[in-house]
């Protein structure tokens, strides 16, 4: 795949007229699927699939396309071709962008991480084994996945990697469920095996009398897929340089120093996992680290190239959008074995879903409690609870009300495929969190 995205980037480089620039920016996947059924396997197949941007730049103007490869270099030269001969053709007529900025300086980066393949058999194998005796059903994505960045003035970037993602479920004969996700870039068959078996210990209780919930404040545990839902709220505009600018940002108050978390919570965007790319849409370089929120306090935000130059300030090469794309959150202090003993009476959450902001210049998310929910009296779990909405802020979620996070961390690679592979992650441990709202 690199050898044939630097194959077409020289050919159409060496087609561009005199102050024309261009910069190319190649989307690849190679991908196995399987998708699971009463823990047989019901369908499979793969992806191999590669889309390439052409991005034209002339007189402070610039104009897109999106081209999917056949990677067939004689059929995909001629479309190439074509399709900048079109942005030629359409580019005067466009006006020119005031916040149009690109990675001038060559200052290239390459990076292949384990690029040994996965053996999507072998996962398949072992999955079918540890479930063959449950009712499962569940999708396995792996494979590789690349990234290619060039532009005309002589820089070239690329990343590549390998990683897998099972999202899967579990069911009792009353149709209850507890939903899970193993997700990296290494299978490690002990880890698998303990998420089995914990889904599991769960399954056990989850046909008991289910109690009812009333409204009201609980003492409750947050597991990393769980808090996971809220981070991605957070995300929402919450690290954006321009949303706090604009005031539109559920951190806006946090910024300002108006609010602060507990001094146990440090958010951070870290690259170092190597699952997403480490440059920008317009080649420049992500620092590896980024550190959001440290020890409480808001420290800095995801400064993407536009806004640098709308409000005068550096970036950090953060995306358009200004959302993190690999966020981790420090792991705290709770063990895992001693969860359910520092929670000793409250409720164990494992899934959230249906979130959104109820105030979003205060923070405050509302959602629903989704598969795996459950009362837990003096350490033990009791049976599972009624579907309940919360409403709460992430002030109290990560401030005041925050007991403590856990010493373990998950990885979560965000399973969407819309397209192609997401290579968006997020780094989270589980949390115990007081007074958490019940609405009804």
């Amino acid at each position: 795949m690199k050898e044939y995205f630097q194959k077409v980037s020289e050919y159409l480089f060496n087609n561009l007229e005199p102050n024309e620039i261009l910069i190319l920016n190649f989307d690849a996947e190679q991908t196995d699927f399987v998708r699971f059924n009463h823990a047989k396997i019901r369908q499979a197949g793969n992806v191999n699939q590669a889309t390439l941007t052409l991005s034209l730049i002339f007189k402070r103007k610039s104009l897109n396309s999106i081209i999917r490869l056949s990677l067939d270099y004689k059929k995909d030269s001629v479309l190439l071709l074509r399709t900048l001969y079109y942005l030629r053709r359409e580019i005067p007529e466009l006006p020119q962008d005031p916040y149009l900025m690109y990675e001038r300086n060559i200052n290239s980066f390459h990076r292949e991480t384990n690029i040994t393949l996965l053996d999507s058999t072998s996962i398949t194998d072992s999955i079918l084994h540890d479930c063959h005796s449950l009712d499962m059903v569940g999708i396995l994505s792996s494979g590789g996945i690349m990234k290619g960045f060039s532009n005309s003035l002589g820089q070239s970037n690329w990343h590549e990697n390998q990683s897998f993602n099972f999202d899967w479920s579990m069911y009792t004969n009353s149709g209850k469920a507890i939903k899970q996700n193993y997700s990296d870039q290494v299978w490690d068959q002990k880890i698998f095996t303990s998420l089995v078996e914990e889904s599991k210990h769960k399954l056990n209780v989850i046909d008991n009398k289910e109690h009812m919930i009333k409204p009201g404040e609980y003492k409750v545990y947050l597991c990393p897929s769980a808090l996971n839902e809220i981070v991605d709220m957070l995300s929402w505009g919450g690290f954006s340089y321009k949303a706090n600018k604009i005031g539109s940002s559920p951190l806006h108050l946090m910024m300002k120093g108006e609010k602060k978390f507990n001094k146990a919570v440090s958010f951070s965007e870290d690259l170092t996992n190597g699952i997403s790319p480490k440059f920008h849409s317009d080649g420049f370089i992500k620092p590896d680290i980024t550190e959001l929120i440290v020890n409480g306090e808001y420290k800095s935000s995801l400064i993407s190239p536009r806004s640098a130059l709308e409000y005068s300030v550096n970036h950090n090469a953060a995306e358009y959008y200004e959302s993190p794309v690999s966020i981790n959150l420090k792991e705290g202090n709770i063990q895992n074995d001693d969860i359910l003993q520092t929670l000793k009476d409250g409720i164990y959450i494992s899934n959230l879903w249906y979130l959104n902001f109820s105030d979003l210049n205060n923070g405050r998310v509302t959602g629903l409690t989704r598969f795996g929910c459950f009362k837990v009296t003096n350490g033990e779990f009791e049976g599972p609870i009624n579907t309940m909405r919360f409403d709460e802020t992430v002030y109290n979620i990560f401030g005041d009300k925050l007991i403590g996070l856990t010493n373990n961390k998950q990885l979560l690679i965000d399973s969407s495929t819309y397209e192609e592979r997401s290579t968006h992650s997020s780094t989270i441990p589980g949390a115990i969190v007081d007074d958490f709202k019940m609405t009804l």
